[in-house]
């Protein structure tokens, strides 16, 4: 599914982890609300772009893909 072009000015998009799939909010320039879905993986190409990740900015790069592991965060604790 595709959610914004290369004709489609972005103000910004979100990524984040919601019940196992990543949850997307793209902001198209001017829109007032922006376009929502899930999935498993996300990619984000285009024009040199910078993103925040760990609390960190990277970059910049031309294309960046994000993918949903539902296990890849856990915590084991030894038993007491």
């Amino acid at each position: 599914m595709v959610l914004a072009d290369a004709d489609q000015p972005l103000d910004r998009v979100a990524v984040a982890m919601a019940g196992g799939l990543a949850e997307v909010a793209v902001h198209p320039s001017g829109a007032e609300a922006p376009l929502r879905c899930r999935a498993r993986a996300v990619t984000v190409s285009g024009p040199d772009f910078r993103y925040r990740a760990d609390n960190r900015i990277r970059g910049p790069v031309e294309a960046r893909t994000w993918t949903a592991e539902g296990e890849a965060w856990r915590l084991v604790l030894p038993r007491a």
